[in-house]
């Protein structure tokens, strides 16, 4: 793979420094030079320092030093140099007269002030010209052309490139230039026929297919556009994988029997086929094919933190937990304790799983690592609220919202606790900021949970809907429909939404049984057949698939035999002790209106954990029966579930019944009845 795109950092002024450097026997300036080799910059700048202490002039002093000052992003001191080279230069001087404006401005150009960085590259041309240096004539052109270009002037831009053909009508970098302006500008077909023109003078040259891609995938051309992005793959040392996902998720079928081709006729690059059509398994949710893809690849290539990474994606989708866990830590450990997106991984599996004590370690991992990160507050927030701790919730909303003031979902989640706590006109300041600065229907928008809240339904619906249409593939478009249309109470709209993202791929079974969007939905018959359906697929499919979970930990919980065929076992909910009745024939959750008064007087149950359309206490601290309650946690043994919908009754003898139904929620549920006793798998 090749790629000839000349950058003037890395071509003009990076070559200047070590021929100047290597002209000087200054002991500080070749000292300088060593630690810059590796990367010690603080320890070369102190002897810079030392240099040009001595030599305040040195030409070579000052570029090395605007070099480390450019590095650090120090660029007032870095122009401050660049200033006394163009002030200080003489005739006769070891560099050329141009290089202090060349470097003053790739200086403006980091700071954003192009009008300066033109003026000086315009001086510049001004100097090779008159000195017709011919090569350096060229590099200034391309660098004012990338300036011009910053200042959305792709007409002065593309004069550049045609004057840099004129040095050299072969040049194929100035045609890539000209050929993206193209494209700003939806002029197709020109970008085509460049292209063509330009793979006759270099066939290796990857930003031809990049930009012809693209060109014809707006014209509707999908598999000469897959072509010409396999092509992009195979010459891009770096290739843009965003983009050339985006190109063969419109004809993914073709795509893979493309890149199945080039496993078998390009043995030289046999690898990077096999990992990149490992990659469109995934991306077409084939996570057979995709888990099959990478344990071959790492049986024939070794492990890779990436290989880990999307590993552990294609588990978690899988509702393989262990393995997914396991492969996040590997990305972890094989890369450094602090890697920022090794720890996201991590985290997110955790909270999507309901294990929140241990997301809620890792996303503050994330927070030490990034203290200005809403996302990790908003995260950590989310896990404090579904384990019922709502005050450390608000205040990682709030601590969010501090460092960080543009992060529309940490204003959804405190807008949402707000309305617990019945502090509607905070949760509507929320919603309303949410739409002024969240005002793009894609994915990542939360702007539809905003409206909803606000009682705009029919915008709500409108925006999903767009969304939707920006990536009608993506199952979690579907997913978050559903969550909405719960939310508004349209429950058969809800289920249906449900349906796509399953028939779509969508396959999340914990994140689904911890998520409280769900909740007008749970119990319902169709909704429960839904899940069983797909369930029974998923088994089947990793059973074809031959991949195993680890044996999971099992709780025994002594339990006693009740008359009618019942049994009562001990069980903690919110923290407080209780005993419940397993019943085998029931399916419902109820909880005894005593136990439930007690449990709000004590704390163990909140007023915004009082739900449905009777969610209120009587004037003494009583709940009435009829009322839905939320129970946060429920422990049995080792075994612990999160969120459960509750009736309140009176007439029931324990404080707790349990059916057969809810308890499969925790896993593989065994009766033992020689030991009396409750086994619990997961």
């Amino acid at each position: 793979m090749k790629k000839i795109f000349l950058l003037l950092a890395v071509i003009i002024m990076a070559s200047m420094q070590p021929i100047v450097a290597q002209k000087s026997s200054d002991y500080n300036l070749r000292k300088a030079m060593e630690l810059l080799e590796k990367n010690d910059e603080e320890g070369a700048l102190e002897y810079v320092n030392a240099h040009l202490k001595e030599n305040p002039t040195s030409a070579d002093g000052l570029i090395m030093r605007v070099k480390i000052y450019r590095y650090q992003e120090k660029y007032g001191l870095a122009l401050s140099d660049a200033n006394t080279m163009v002030k200080t230069w003489k005739k006769g001087s070891d560099i050329e007269k141009y290089t202090p404006y060349w470097w003053r401005a790739a200086i403006y150009n980091d700071m954003a002030m192009y009008d300066k960085a033109l003026a000086d590259y315009d001086m510049v041309y001004k100097l090779v010209k008159k000195a017709k240096d011919l090569q350096m004539a060229h590099e200034v052109l391309y660098q004012r052309a990338q300036t011009k270009f910053d200042m959305n002037d792709l007409a002065g831009a593309d004069a550049d490139y045609l004057l840099m053909l004129q040095y050299d009508e072969t040049d194929v970098v100035a045609m890539a230039g000209l050929m993206r302006n193209m494209l700003i500008r939806e002029e197709y077909d020109k970008v085509i026929e460049l292209a063509n023109k330009c793979q006759m003078l270099n066939s290796e040259y990857s930003e031809i297919y990049r930009f012809r891609m693209q060109a014809y995938s707006k014209l509707g051309e999908t598999d000469k556009a897959i072509n010409d992005a396999i092509s992009y793959y195979k010459e891009e040392d770096r290739p843009d994988y965003d983009l050339i996902d985006e190109i063969f998720n419109k004809h993914i079928t073709y795509a893979i029997a493309c890149v199945t081709g080039k496993i078998k006729s390009d043995r030289e690059n046999k690898r990077d086929w096999e990992w990149l059509r490992i990659r469109l398994y995934e991306n077409n949710f084939d996570y057979q094919r995709a888990l099959q893809g990478y344990n071959e690849y790492e049986s024939a290539y070794g492990g890779s933190p990436t290989l880990y990474y999307r590993r552990s994606d294609c588990y978690n989708e899988l509702g393989v937990i262990d393995r997914a866990i396991e492969d996040a830590k590997k990305c972890l450990e094989s890369t450094y304790e602090d890697d920022y997106f090794a720890i996201e991984r991590l985290a997110d599996i955790y909270r999507e799983n309901g294990q929140y004590e241990e997301a809620i370690e890792y996303f503050g991992k994330l927070i030490e690592i990034l203290p200005t990160d809403a996302y990790a507050y908003y995260k950590r927030g989310w896990c404090y609220e579904l384990s019922g701790n709502d005050e450390k919730a608000m205040q990682n909303y709030n601590d969010g919202i501090d460092v960080d003031k543009d992060y529309a979902y940490i204003y959804l989640m405190r807008g949402e606790l707000f309305l617990k706590q019945n502090k509607k006109e905070e949760a509507n300041a929320d919603f309303e900021y949410i739409l002024q600065m969240d005002t793009i229907a894609e994915r990542g928008s939360c702007s539809h949970y905003a409206l909803c809240f606000l009682g705009r339904n029919n915008e709500a619906l409108a925006w999903m809907d767009s969304i939707i249409a920006s990536a009608p593939e993506d199952n979690g478009g579907y997913y978050d429909k559903a969550c909405l249309l719960g939310r508004m109470g349209e429950c058969d709209a809800a289920v249906e939404a449900l349906k796509t993202a399953f028939e779509k791929g969508y396959r999340s079974f914990a994140h689904l049984e911890h998520d409280d969007d769900m909740d007008p939905i749970r119990n319902r018959d169709d909704y429960k057949a839904l899940i069983a359906e797909y369930k029974q697929e998923l088994d089947t499919y990793l059973t074809t698939a031959a991949v195993e979970k680890k044996e999971g930990k099992i709780s025994e919980i002594p339990m006693q035999r009740q008359y009618g065929g019942t049994y009562e076992v001990p069980c903690t909910v919110n923290g407080l002790e209780l005993k419940f009745i397993f019943d085998t024939g029931a399916s419902d959750v109820t909880i005894s209106s005593v136990e439930a008064s007690f449990m709000l007087k004590n704390g163990y149950l909140k007023e915004s954990d009082l739900k449905g359309h009777k969610y209120y206490s009587t004037a003494d601290g009583d709940i009435s029966e009829g009322t839905t309650i939320i129970l946060n946690e429920i422990k049995i043994g080792d075994a612990v579930l999160h969120n459960v919908e509750a009736s309140v009754v009176h007439s029931q003898r324990a404080p707790l019944l349990l059916g057969q139904t809810v308890l499969e929620r925790f896993g593989t549920i065994t009766i033992d009845n020689i030991n009396s006793k409750l086994l619990i798998k997961q």
